[in-house]
């Protein structure tokens, strides 16, 4: 099996070291003549941090451990490929860390700010910083189409006035017309609640709506799990697994970075295959950013074999690589609804080409995990193994049915070598549905889209009614132009009964998925107004029977998407069933160079050349006049 995995690699070599030099030289000179004008790496993730200073915040932090966090997602991100800038708010915005490129600068920077800020403000304008925030305009050496993630942490609520009016009026605002500038300009915002008295309803929608994560720690020790979760859903990668307290390096990893969680004051212990001990200082080949919960340690070409960590949360720890021979997977949105079913492929890619070596993927097992977090906890959900189709391994995963953190954790294993994908997503409602008493003897229910992936126009509610005596009434609730569905219920004398609906949703892709949102209760006696009031979850199992019971007309017959992670290029690449004769393939190809060819390759060497030379005969002359203007300068 290491064998085969490495002739990929060596195939490739060898295809570049017969007669196709010339070619290989062509590009060389080319890319020396593009190096002139070659634009440096572009950043292609935004991270803006926003911090709560209010007073309350030194009782909820303590520790100040959100100083730690923001180390954190400065240090898990490569140096150059994204940028960084922290924000606190309060009584009036102010930066904290101007935005910029994450190096060694902005990092030592970040360092002195974090011990000198101050949390002391009384009142906590978010609708402000946000406002602001979207006033401030890019900074850094952005790619094009680049992520943005913006990150908010809070203990507090909107409260900018002793006047409720006020505050509620800004809230409005930041549900509506905020929010609808952050969708516009693709900005995903996660919220933390520090405690429980922050507005969680306003931080969810704010979250759900921008395909973000909200989470409310527990403790503030959660906030380092958090931040890293949410670095690894802007910046997924390759990672190997943990077996036990060890991990297994391949010839294939050029790079590999710890991960690690511990107590504060605790070293951990990374021990190599040959039984020394990393040595946790900064060289040539180790870079280790040490915190008082964490450590960060990367490794440039580690060594292949077993490798040992000691001292550290292992549930909580990873272990994220660089490599040419990856594991890729379908995408899953950031935030999923409930009962919403995920269609997974993974495939196994040398150098960005899917394997598609049946004598290779007939010895790989891909098994995967579904967990669900609660803090620094993980529980596992379910595990299955996946099912080969043709290339690839497919798997269709059941509905989620209690919303919450999860992630899918795909393990592909390949005897001599491992690559695991760990997925992040929310689960959440597809709609919110609530009732209200409008007048009366009628009640009146809504049901709310909670995020734009619902296709409203191809999506229906039907609204259930279940009465004391045990009849049932249903019926398809008005979609309105306002972008909701609306159902009114006239309530007779002495009635009683329990109301809920059913979601039967289609995603913007075109997946179909039915959902029962929790029931209300309500209760009318005499001629009185009707008492509204929410009632509990549908029981799964039975929403499950009913969905198989109700009218299919109801349902819109749609067929999921044929998910591949193939794309048109990888879908072109060339057959590698048989790899040990692959090189002499290769070696008759190279062979091959048309007349047509040779002129071509030529004629480019030749231009190089010329431009090269051309480039040191300018950069001469323009040395020589300026040695020549110094020299008119102190003649003078």
């Amino acid at each position: 099996m290491h064998y085969k995995v490495a002739n990929v690699s060596k195939v490739v070599i060898q295809e570049f070291a017969k007669v196709k030099w010339l070619k290989v030289n062509t590009v060389l000179l080319l890319t020396s003549v593009l190096s002139f004008v070659s634009p440096a790496i572009k950043a292609d993730t935004q991270f803006r941090v926003i911090v709560d200073a209010s007073g309350s915040m030194l009782i909820s932090d303590p520790d100040r451990l959100t100083s730690e966090a923001l180390r954190l997602i400065s240090n898990l991100a490569p140096e150059e490929e994204a940028t960084l800038g922290v924000w606190l708010f309060g009584e009036v915005p102010r930066v904290l860390l101007p935005e910029a490129p994450i190096n060694k600068d902005t990092k030592a920077k970040l360092e002195n700010y974090l011990n000198s800020y101050v949390t002391e403000d009384v009142q906590t304008d978010l609708e402000a910083i946000i406002t602001t925030l979207l006033n401030t305009p890019d900074t850094g050496d952005l790619d094009a189409g680049f992520n943005r993630h913006w990150i908010l942490v809070t203990d507090g609520m909107v409260d900018v006035s002793l006047d409720d009016a006020v505050n509620q009026a800004s809230r409005h605002r930041l549900l509506n017309e905020l929010t609808e500038k952050l969708v516009e300009k693709d900005i995903h915002l996660h919220t933390i609640s520090m405690t429980g008295y922050t507005d969680e309803d306003l931080l969810e929608d704010l979250s759900v709506k921008t395909d973000a994560t909200h989470t409310e720690v527990a403790v503030p020790e959660d906030l380092l799990d958090t931040f890293d979760r949410i670095f690894a859903q802007a910046s997924p990668s390759d990672e190997i697994p943990f077996d036990g307290n060890t991990f297994f390096v391949d010839s294939a990893i050029d790079e590999l970075t710890l991960v690690v969680f511990h107590e504060n004051g605790i070293q951990p212990q990374i021990v190599k295959p040959n039984g020394q001990t990393l040595s946790l200082v900064n060289n040539n080949s180790t870079s280790v950013a040490a915190s008082e919960h964490y450590t960060l340690i990367s490794v440039l070409r580690p060594d292949d074999g077993e490798w040992q960590v000691n001292n550290v949360d292992l549930e909580r720890s990873s272990i994220r690589v660089i490599t040419h021979l990856s594991a890729q997977a379908t995408v899953i949105a950031p935030v999923l609804f409930q009962d919403e079913p995920i269609f997974s492929t993974v495939g196994l890619f040398e150098k960005d080409t899917l394997i598609e070596d049946n004598d290779i993927l007939n010895l790989l097992t891909v098994k995967q995990t579904l967990v669900r977090f609660n803090g620094e906890k993980q529980e596992t959900i379910s595990t299955h193994e996946m099912a080969k189709a043709k290339s690839q391994f497919k798997k269709r995963i059941p509905g989620i049915s209690e919303p919450g953190h999860y992630a899918l954790i795909s393990l592909v294993d390949g005897k001599t070598f491992a690559r695991q994908l760990s997925q992040h997503f929310t689960v959440h409602p597809g709609i919110l549905f609530e009732g209200v008493n409008s007048g009366g003897n009628l009640l009146t229910f809504t049901a709310k889209p909670e995020s734009l992936r619902l296709n409203m126009l191809r999506s229906n509610v039907q609204i259930e009614v279940v009465y004391g005596n045990g009849e049932k009434e249903t019926k398809l609730m008005s979609l309105l132009g306002e972008g909701y569905w609306e159902s009114t219920l006239s309530v007779n004398t002495n009635t009683k009964a329990t109301v809920r609906a059913r979601l039967v949703g289609v995603t913007q892709t075109g997946l179909r998925f039915d959902y029962w949102t929790p029931y209300w209760n309500y209760v009318r006696e005499g001629d009185q107004i009707p008492v509204l009031s929410k009632g509990t979850e549908a029981p799964v199992a039975e929403a499950a029977e009913i969905a198989d019971a109700m009218d299919e007309e109801l349902m819109p017959s749609i067929a999921p998407a044929d998910l591949s992670i193939v794309n048109e290029l990888n879908s072109t690449a060339p057959s590698t069933e048989n790899l040990v004769e692959a090189e002499d393939i290769v070696e008759e190809e190279s062979e091959a160079l048309s007349t047509q060819e040779w002129a071509m390759y030529l004629a480019l060497n030749f231009i190089g050349i010329l431009v090269l030379g051309g480039g040191i005969f300018l950069y001469l002359v323009m040395k020589k006049n300026r040695k020549l203007k110094r020299d008119d300068v102190e003649n003078v």
